[in-house]
């Protein structure tokens, strides 16, 4: 697998927290999982992502680095600069 740092892109498998894949920015690393900022879900996830105020704690086994592509980016809901204020 590929070491995960600090500032990667990553695409994150559905969870006990979400119903649906996301991808995210990675803000800490910890043993075995990483800190991560959601940037981009699917919109039917809205409540759950909402509810983990965009953030979440992922296992590296549930991750890879990735970047959506531009047909992902228009089904996906991004996250916006005004919804991490909160």
């Amino acid at each position: 697998m590929a070491e995960i740092t600090v500032g990667d892109r990553v695409k994150c498998q559905k969870n006990g927290n979400t119903d649906y894949d996301f991808y995210a920015k990675v803000e800490k690393v910890y043993e075995n999982s990483a800190y991560v900022t959601i940037t981009n879900y699917d919109k039917r996830d809205d409540v759950n992502v909402s509810d983990l105020l965009y953030r979440a704690v992922i296992a590296f086994k549930k991750m890879k680095v990735a970047q959506p592509t531009n047909d992902e980016t228009e089904q996906l809901q991004a996250v916006s600069a005004a919804m991490l204020a909160d």
